[in-house]
């Protein structure tokens, strides 16, 4: 919406004048208010006090014809003084009262039967006093109006000698504050200090709180309204007034002035609507002059805007150039311009020359990256076979080590029962030597008894020859000694048994022990065979754990080498990749210059350079 340049500076225009103006309307708007405001707070001080006097007046008549009856007061006739009061005073009634015995005279009425002035609130708001009192109004049950009483104490000597009074209705006054208008929806009420509307334009509020009219007005408001520098701001209605406050003297009573604040400032906004109407009309007329000046001035710029619009819209001939004539803006911009396109023109020629060169090297480099992405993939795949088989030999040692520290624990463990089976054989070697030698103990005993049977044997043989000689009465012991005999016999063949098997239990014995002998120097020579056994596992694990550990070294720089070797495969593509964009960039770039309508003077440059020179590839060498 904005790409005209005349418009831009259009809008500008106009917004600086708008702005102007509309500064200029708000300093004569807040001047117009203060003058506005002064003007209505002056006028509200002037309505409020020229009525608030009327009403002083009458209050200020009514108090000086009541103070009159100091000359009657003490009179036993006050009747003729009373009664001029009705005529001249316009009073409902009059009385005077004798403090003393409490004596009243009315003028316009009996006396009620036990009436005691002294009781009455006029009586001793004035004798409180000592000067004229004004009651608050009430209404009168006869007449049903808006009464006030005037009471007055009089003095002789400083001794209270009798209060005269006079009842008045308060219709000039109500009659003066409904003239109180100083705009169509504004108005007037008179109200007294403890908040009490004494006077209102609508009769049904006459006696009721102030606060009835607004929230906002309370006893306190009301007594500050004649102090404020400025009038008070309260809602009345449905309205917004401004407030403005008259004592009057002699009573406590508050004249209150409340202007409607729309009607008193349809001033400001007649200053409002015409600033605004100006502000519009001045626009539209700036608008009209500068749309007619700017054409002028623009002319000869849609001139060059127009030459330069047809040396871009042809074929891109930079051969073209624009008028320059004249010194102004203009022409300097169509020099600037020619200026331009003639460095474009030796620019263009340049870059049509360079992208040639470009092309032709982008392309020798993409047919070499190709190449060597070739024999890099090759050689990753080798990288990657010789991963895998280390990785498999990587498995197969760590499998071996494994086998031998199993082995080796194999070989720890024999070695340890075989020495415990040499420790037993030890053992039973001794308890067999012990058993020989407890069988040799056994045959000596066996050997012991032998000899005692054949020396019994003997002694009974001969036994018998003493019971052969002796008879007769030697053949009981002879028969004894047969007994014994035989039992001798028998004993040294059962010694003779025990000792054969002793001796062959010795005989086979020894031979166990032997035996035994032999097995413990064959398990100690199993466990020393065990011990080298286990050394030589113990060896054979250690050096199986120093090749799992190197293979594993190895294997990690072959991954290394295979990583390296993928990541430059990577770089080769991306170098082949980078290699056909540029060519394909340069193509495009030569195809964009040669949009342009150039000069030939540097064509017959390029023409050596078309060609990409040979590029000799040994088929053998391969990348690793």
């Amino acid at each position: 919406m904005l790409n005209s340049l005349r418009l831009r500076i259009l809008i500008a225009a106009l917004t600086v004048i708008a702005v102007a103006l509309i500064i200029n309307g708000a300093a004569s708007y807040f001047t117009v208010e203060s003058h506005n405001e002064r003007q209505v707070d002056q006028n509200l001080r002037a309505v409020a006090h020229g009525n608030g006097q009327a009403i002083e007046e009458w209050v200020d008549a009514r108090i000086g014809m009541l103070e009159a009856l100091d000359a009657v007061a003490t009179s036993e006739s006050p009747m003729p003084a009373l009664e001029q009061l009705l005529v001249s005073g316009g009073f409902m009634n009059t009385y005077i009262a004798d403090p003393a015995n409490g004596d009243v005279v009315f003028s316009a009425s009996e006396t009620p039967d036990g009436y005691d002035p002294r009781e009455r609130p006029w009586y001793r708001q004035a004798v409180e006093a000592e000067s004229t009192v004004v009651t608050a109004p009430y209404e009168d049950a006869t007449s049903d109006k808006l009464v006030v009483t005037f009471a007055t104490p009089f003095y002789r000597d400083g001794q209270l000698i009798a209060v005269a009074g006079g009842d008045v209705a308060i219709d000039a006054i109500v009659d003066i504050v409904d003239q109180i208008a100083p705009t169509p929806s504004s108005l007037a009420f008179l109200a007294s200090d403890d908040g009490t509307l004494v006077a209102h334009p609508d009769p049904e509020m006459s006696l009721e709180p102030v606060v009835e009219l607004s929230p906002a007005l309370t006893a306190a408001s009301l007594s500050e309204l004649p102090e404020v520098e400025a009038p008070r701001h309260v809602m009345l209605g449905e309205s917004d007034k401004l407030l403005r406050g008259q004592p009057i003297d002699g009573t406590d009573w508050q004249l209150v002035v409340a202007l409607d604040e729309f009607e008193a400032t349809a001033g400001l906004r007649g200053v409002m609507s015409a600033s605004a109407i100006t502000l519009v009309l001045v626009a539209l007329g700036a608008a009209i002059l500068l749309g007619a000046l700017l054409r002028v001035v623009f002319r000869r710029l849609l001139a060059v805007r127009d030459a330069m619009d047809n040396v871009a819209s042809g074929s891109g001939d930079l051969t073209r150039r624009l008028p320059a004539d004249g010194k102004d803006e203009v022409a300097q911009i169509a020099t600037a311009f020619n200026q331009f396109v003639s460095r474009m023109e030796e620019v263009m020629t340049t870059i049509r020359d360079s992208s040639e060169s470009v092309r032709v090297a982008a392309t020798e480099i993409a047919t070499g990256g190709q190449d060597l992405s070739r024999r890099t993939e090759n050689a990753a795949s080798s990288l990657q076979q010789t991963s895998a088989s280390m990785e498999e030999i990587t498995s197969t040692v760590e499998h071996t080590a494994e086998s031998s520290r199993q082995a080796n624990g194999l070989a720890e463990s024999s070695s340890d029962v075989a020495r415990r089976g040499g420790e037993a054989v030890d053992q039973v070697v001794e308890t067999m030597q012990g058993i020989s030698d407890s069988s040799r103990q056994i045959s000596e005993i066996v050997s012991v008894m032998d000899s005692i049977a054949f020396q019994t044997n003997l002694l009974a043989l001969n036994a018998s020859v003493e019971a052969a000689r002796a008879g007769e009465q030697g053949r009981g012991f002879a028969v004894v000694a047969d007994e014994v005999r035989q039992l001798a016999s028998r004993s040294a063949e059962a010694a003779k048994q025990i000792k054969g098997l002793i001796d062959t239990s010795v005989e086979r014995t020894e031979e166990g022990a032997s035996q035994v002998r032999q097995a413990g120097e064959t398990m100690a020579e199993i466990v020393e065979s065990v011990t080298r056994v286990t050394d030589v596992l113990g060896e054979i694990t250690a050096a199986t754990c120093e090749q799992s550990e190197g293979i594993s070294q190895v294997n990690v720089a072959v991954s290394e080498l295979d990583r390296m070797t993928q990541q430059n495969a990577a770089l080769v593509e991306e170098s082949t990749t980078a290699a056909e964009q540029l060519k394909d960039q340069a193509d495009r770039l030569s195809a964009a210059v040669g949009g342009f309508t150039l000069s030939q003077r540097r064509a017959d440059t390029t023409s050596a350079r078309t060609e990409p020179a040979p590029r000799q590839v040994e088929s053998g060498t391969e990348l690793v």
